[in-house]
């Protein structure tokens, strides 16, 4: 990964946030992270991402929704949590990622409801 590549992630997610354009979710998807390269994140990024998946699943659009979650689990051990946390387990200790669960677990039990 390229010195100051670590923030082009909060970039393409800001990005699909503002113009609703996913196309640049599989365009990072595509990209090779290295193991051991930190991706630093801000508190504004995590919520980003979770507001991003949350109006994905509203909108009913479960490929952004899963295209947000596959980088997450793409890049999650790679990721610099502020106040020190690091990767998926630091998220989930901070409580950064419940609501995102919650509204997740949701829209899954709204879906078996109607089919």
């Amino acid at each position: 990964m390229a010195p100051g590549q670590d923030t082009q992630l909060e970039r393409v997610i800001e990005q699909v946030t503002k113009s609703g354009d996913v196309h640049a979710l599989d365009v990072f998807l595509q990209r090779d992270v290295h193991e051991g390269t930190s991706l630093k994140c801000s508190q504004q990024f995590l919520t980003k991402l979770d507001k991003l998946v949350c109006r994905c699943l509203d909108q009913k659009d479960s490929k952004s929704a899963s295209s947000v979650l596959a980088i997450i689990a793409k890049c999650g051990e790679n990721l610099k949590l502020p106040g020190g946390g690091q990767g998926l387990s630091g998220v989930i200790g901070q409580g950064l990622w419940d609501e995102t669960l919650f509204n997740l677990s949701e829209d899954f039990f709204d879906v078996l409801m109607v089919s």
